[in-house]
């Protein structure tokens, strides 16, 4: 049995490690660098201090019980985990301007920007991984029966433990977390602790007198009663409060925790923190995001697209507009999350033909492996926290623009949707993909999205980037004189196109003070203060 305590517990901190650390975190913080790198600091931190606590209480108290007795605490810990989050990170509970429910203030939020999340995963996490990390010690200091074959049993009980571990990661992220939420997750894991600690309990179980056997036998079940507690509390509360809620839909993938709620007549998608799409229900060709009318904008500039790849696909609200707007047009999309897909039919009235395709594919591994080109690429991919919207920095590296630009026909254009500021000290990363971008495109064209129909977001503009692969030399007035054109002759149906055209930046855009991004190095992260 120390065998399989030792196997099963290597499993439960590692699958602990990537549900709880990265996914549990990622709506908040983000899922880069900082993030990966507070909660894997946290968890070693955590087993470092186990590992000498393990030594010291199994030479006092050198019984399987009393390593139950710390599986208890553990699981107790791990139940905790979830009602902890919820109370740290309140949910949305106000309707901000034009309608989405915004965020309440986390005490995270009155923390150092993003380095909160240091503090936050070593208050959800560090005596998990301690109460877990006085396992291996323990089970050593048990199994050990001859000082000549110590050495044997330590690599033993520690090679066990890692393979335990090994199954444990592949597990949580394969199995898991595709098909349960990560808060089912964490449930799993605190049964599995209890399960590991029955495991202690039995093998001490003949070691014991009647009399403290009997009581052990007795208080194992007022034990894993009190573990569960606060976990199935929380359970019934979120049951009990889910009809008031809006959210129709929510599920953790591989990459995101996907929401679908409704305020009014608007359905919205979400990412995490971060809202990706949204429907009206009595009008779907109304864009409620209006940066997703500036993407004809490439229309414009390329009347005669026949063929368009988007990478990201969302709720397909700029998929579906392209498609009836334009029905001779061969729409490509590259999405790399299959439940995205999933949410987009089900939720969006997204629905694949002839002529509009979803390649399961993360977008720059679809270009690098595409043999056709494309007339428009329209870039579209993002994840987000509470704190900010972010590129995956593999799309914004020198790299991946000279292998879009390859992919586009003679006269093609990259239509990108820029989320970010073009002045201040929050304009960095903004301005570095930028540079980045010029090295690819001979011009760049940037229409600021005005925010008529979203106030709320104006610190965190979109920006519609046009990069023609041929240099056009386009004034302000010719943009809007072919907008209007192809209005009038019927090739466009946003009417508020020219206007559109007619808000092109023209200021000039400093990039000195900022990197160049490849795949190198590429801080898109730490650019912002």
């Amino acid at each position: 049995m120390l065998w399989v305590i030792a196997f099963l517990c290597g499993a439960i901190v590692m699958a602990l490690e990537i549900a709880g650390g990265a996914r549990l975190l990622a709506p908040y913080f983000g899922s880069g660098a900082i993030t990966w790198a507070s909660v894997i600091s946290v968890f070693l931190a955590g087993l470092s201090l186990g590992y000498f606590l393990g030594g010291m209480i199994a030479d006092r108290f050198p019984t399987p019980h009393g390593l139950g007795l710390l599986l208890l605490g553990a699981s107790a810990t791990i139940a905790f985990v979830v009602p902890l989050e919820t109370w740290l990170f309140p949910q949305e509970t106000t309707i901000g301007i034009g309608g989405i429910p915004m965020p309440s203030e986390s005490i995270f939020e009155r923390m150092a920007g993003r380095y909160g999340v240091l503090l936050a995963a070593t208050t959800l996490f560090l005596l998990p991984s301690v109460l877990l990390g006085t396992v291996s010690p323990y089970l050593i200091r048990l199994a050990s029966k001859r000082v000549e074959t110590a050495g044997r049993t330590a690599g033993s009980i520690y090679a066990v433990s890692t393979i335990g571990s090994i199954v444990g990661t592949l597990g949580c992220a394969f199995v898991l977390l595709p098909n349960w939420g990560v808060k089912a997750v964490l449930m799993q894991l605190t049964v599995a602790t209890l399960f590991a600690a029955a495991l202690c309990f039995l093998t001490g179980i003949p070691v014991l007198s009647t009399r403290r056997r009997s009581r052990t036998l007795l208080a194992f079940p007022l034990l894993t009663f009190l573990s569960l507690l606060p976990l199935s509390l929380f359970l019934c509360v979120s049951v009990s409060t889910s009809d008031r809620s809006c959210i129709l839909y929510q599920r953790d993938s591989l990459y995101h925790r996907i929401l679908v709620e409704e305020v009014g007549s608007v359905r919205y998608l979400r990412f995490d923190a971060s809202y990706q799409s949204a429907m009206d229900l009595r009008d779907p060709d109304k864009a409620v995001f209006a940066y997703t009318d500036y993407l004809h904008l490439g229309v414009v500039f390329k009347p005669n697209a026949q063929k368009v790849l988007f990478i990201g696909l969302g709720g397909a609200t700029a998929q579906k507009k392209f498609r009836r707007h334009y029905p001779h047009m061969t729409i490509h999309t590259a999405e790399i999350d299959p439940a995205v897909k999933e949410v987009a039919e089900k939720f969006f009235d997204f629905c694949e033909d002839e002529k509009m395709r979803v390649f399961i594919e993360d977008g720059r591994v679809y270009l690098r492996k595409a043999q056709e080109r494309y007339d428009l690429i329209v870039l579209d991919a993002y994840f987000g926290s509470r704190y900010e919207v972010t590129l995956p920095f593999h799309l914004v590296t020198r790299e991946f623009w000279q292998l879009a630009r390859a992919r586009l026909t003679e006269d093609g254009v990259v239509v990108f949707n820029l989320v970010g500021r073009l002045e201040g000290p929050q304009s960095r990363v903004t301005r570095a993909i930028l540079k980045t971008m010029r090295l690819a495109f001979p011009e760049l064209y940037l229409f600021p999205v005005e925010y008529r129909r979203m106030p709320w977001l104006f610190d965190r503009r979109n920006l519609i980037a046009i990069a023609p692969r041929q240099p056009r030399r386009w004034t302000v007035a010719t943009i809007v004189k072919r907008a209007q054109q192809l209005l009038q002759d019927g090739k466009i149906r946003i009417t508020e196109l020219p206007t559109y055209a007619a808000e092109l930046y023209q200021k000039p855009i400093p990039t000195d003070d900022v990197p160049l991004l490849t795949d190198d190095y590429a801080p898109i992260e730490f650019l912002n203060p």
